[in-house]
């Protein structure tokens, strides 16, 4: 086999990358790609927040934005002008990648990241953010931690901080480090469970509020309970346990509202319910009173006494969820005025801000809800990350690459051993392009490439010929790619479409790619795909497989791999 050849080979892949010679097939068409719009300073984050918190001097913390597996904690700054760059800041950057659940910034102006894959995580006061890891600590099991998995922080009236982790509540109290040699308390509710057969599940902890009195009421994926400090006392209406419990506030009344994020109709308890402490709950006192089929994931209590959850519009089915309103003046109805002020597939954190207008988080975002203005004017929901439309991503040419890949059409032998098939790759350079970014979802953009950059990748680092002058460069400096329809499948797969253009020819082109936010925000996106080509369907039939008669064992394999990697930026 003459392997001297190989570099021939070589050639015809970067060709087809980019131009060849004269074409006899007409075009189908012509993309240029467009330039890039203006950059959008306030964007926020672009996928999952599960909690949203109050922070110290008006600030917001919303916990949850992730690329599907990992998650961030943001700041936003809320006394900062609408349009001012870095209003929102990852304050979770230094820790590293992490499943991030909650945050709370305590009385001292620490702050707690939860997490459900590495325990909890704080910033130190007495050292200023991104001062380095002496301002960071990280407590887990091997602390005493209960669990690495931790769903929600409470701090209580003395100062405490509360966990709820997959094994039970622990319990921080750092004065008892000096004192026992450790800082956490855990606790297990020893209750036989009264629905789900796993005990485990009861243990599982998703909620924490300390009511006046000082009682503990608990929201698990199990059964919710009521710790008083000694004693354990399950939730139960009629002999029916509240199951699945993802919030639990007090009302201004001393009531306490409460539900399951999904419900189960299994039980009479699904959906929102309101408990009047008559009497303590411990000596079977007390009403339950069923204000609302609609479950919740979050409930809050605003300035005005309106109640506002986020949730299942039916607590039977998860896919329909909504932000509602109850109103104040007719929450002690038979039927209290609820207002759907927004529908869709997940709703979750929720908060009054300190200018009393509503920040919520869903599946694809932060929301702000103004509540100076009346209901369905259109202008009332702010969409962070979709502020301005669809989001135009600058795509970072030092950091993208394409690589090609290509082999000759025999493999080489001695005796039955096979010794190569004469692969060799190559790279060329992308000039410019951009994406086009909706509701987290890639749906356009279009790429230039260089086509004087190509050149063969060598093991060795010794002088190589230049290519010879075998494409026409001068004439097709550029080749183009315009994507026309992305197809998303699970998780962060997706299937991109578009044409291809080489030499004043254009084919459409599909090829699988993955797609992640790089930093839990829309700040980087990186797009990894890889497409097979038949280099023919561009007139590129020099030793093509087509001629195999006349190259023989110099034939090239008419099948091109390319590896595309895209990193993009606002």
């Amino acid at each position: 086999m003459k392997y001297l050849h190989v570099y021939v080979l070589c050639l015809m892949f970067v060709l087809l990358s980019s131009c060849g010679r004269d074409k006899t097939e007409a075009s189908e068409d012509s993309t240029k790609p467009t330039a890039a719009s203006a950059e959008v300073k306030d964007i926020g984050p672009n996928i999952m927040v599960r909690n949203i918190k109050k922070g110290s001097n008006g600030t917001i913390l919303i916990a949850g934005p992730n690329n599907l597996l990992y998650g961030d904690v943001f700041r936003y700054d809320a006394r900062q002008p609408e349009g001012k760059e870095k209003s929102f800041i990852n304050l979770s950057s230094k820790i590293g990648s992490h499943r991030f659940w909650d945050v709370l910034e305590d009385r001292k102006g620490n702050i707690w990241f939860a997490t459900t894959d590495s325990g909890v995580y704080y910033y130190n006061n007495s050292a200023p953010l991104g001062a380095g890891a002496k301002s960071i600590q990280h407590f887990t099991t091997k602390d005493g931690l209960a669990d690495n998995r931790v769903m929600t922080v409470y701090e209580d009236k003395a100062g405490n901080i509360w966990f709820g982790t997959g094994a039970g509540i622990s319990r921080y109290d750092a004065s008892l480090q000096k004192a026992q040699g450790k800082s956490f308390q855990n606790f297990k509710s020893p209750n036989v469970p009264l629905f789900y057969k796993d005990a485990r599940l009861n243990n599982d902890i998703t909620t924490i509020l300390e009511d006046k009195t000082g009682k503990l009421w608990v929201g698990t994926r199990g059964d919710a309970f009521v710790y008083d400090g000694k004693k354990f006392t399950t939730l139960t209406h009629n002999g029916q346990p509240f199951l699945d419990v993802w919030s639990i506030i007090e009302d201004k009344k001393g009531n306490i509202w409460l539900s399951g994020f999904n419900g189960f109709n299994v039980s009479q308890t699904g959906g929102l319910w309101r408990y009047d402490p008559a009497t303590s709950p411990t000596t079977g006192g007390g009403t339950f009173t069923k204000v609302s089929q609609r479950a919740a994931y979050a409930i809050i209590q605003d300035r005005k006494g309106n109640i506002w959850t986020t949730g299942a519009v039916n607590p039977a089915n998860s896919s329909v969820q909504a932000l509602s309103r109850y109103d104040a003046n007719s929450l002690y109805s038979k039927q209290p005025r609820v207002t759907e002020i927004m529908s869709g597939k997940a709703f979750f954190g929720l908060l009054e801000a300190n200018d009393g207008n509503i920040w919520f988080g869903d599946a694809t975002g932060v929301y702000r809800y103004d509540t100076s203005l009346p209901d369905g004017q259109g202008k009332n929901i702010t969409d962070f990350y979709n502020k301005g439309g669809k989001k135009k991503y600058s795509i970072d040419t030092k950091q993208s690459a394409i690589v090609w890949q290509g082999s000759m059409y025999l493999g080489g032998w001695e005796g039955t051993k096979l010794i190569s098939d004469g692969s060799c790759t190559g790279k060329v350079d992308i000039l410019k392009g951009e994406l086009s970014i909706e509701n987290s979802l890639l749906t356009g953009g279009a790429v230039e490439v260089d086509m004087n950059t190509i050149e063969q990748i060598f093991e060795d680092e010794g002088p190589h010929n230049k290519l010879p002058d075998f494409f026409d460069v001068k004439k097709f400096p550029v080749s183009t790619f315009a994507i026309t329809k992305v197809e998303n499948g699970k998780h962060e797969n997706i299937k991109v479409t578009g044409k291809l253009n080489i030499e004043g020819i254009t084919k459409t082109v599909t090829f699988p790619a993955q797609m992640h936010f790089k930093d839990g925000m829309d700040g980087t996106v990186e797009v990894n795909g890889a497409l097979i080509l038949d280099r023919t369907d561009w007139d590129i039939y020099y030793r093509s497989e087509k001629r195999f008669d006349e190259s023989g064992d110099l034939t090239i394999s008419n099948d091109v791999k390319f590896f595309i990697k895209i990193v993009a930026k606002k």
